[in-house]
């Protein structure tokens, strides 16, 4: 089992508890590691524009931009990459939305990684189980 602590952040609400990982993102031998929020809402894992260009992705010509639609109903343009997500040892080969725009966070979706762990957030005792794996 993997166990995470809720992160208390500042919000307009005040002081909140959010679902956060350590996780580490590796691409051709480069390997960085990074709090991604664990969002049970998102269908796909994703990471910023200039977050990806530092993990080597670029835009290939047979590449397809898609376009997510999240609660606002704002569309973020991404193209379809793969990287190896690292949880807590764990290797994980996934599915990861490289957004071509900033402003976007470092989200961790359900696809890829959902399937393979049991998930709870008990956010009353102020953590995250992943189990199995």
């Amino acid at each position: 089992m993997i166990r995470y602590e809720f992160r208390r952040e500042k919000s307009s609400l005040g002081m909140v508890l959010r679902p956060v990982a350590e996780v580490i993102l590796e691409r051709d031998g480069f390997a960085v590691e990074m709090p991604m929020y664990i969002d049970s809402g998102a269908d796909i894992s994703m990471i910023p524009f200039r977050f990806g260009r530092a993990l080597g992705f670029r835009q290939e010509e047979s590449d397809t931009i898609h376009e997510l639609k999240g609660i606002s109903g704002v569309g973020i343009p991404y193209i379809l990459k793969e990287v190896n997500l690292v949880l807590n040892g764990i290797r994980l080969n996934v599915r990861i939305a490289w957004a071509l725009i900033e402003d976007v966070p470092m989200l961790m979706g359900r696809l890829d990684i959902f399937e393979i762990f049991r998930i709870i957030f008990d956010e009353k005792k102020g953590w995250i189980d992943f189990e199995g794996g």
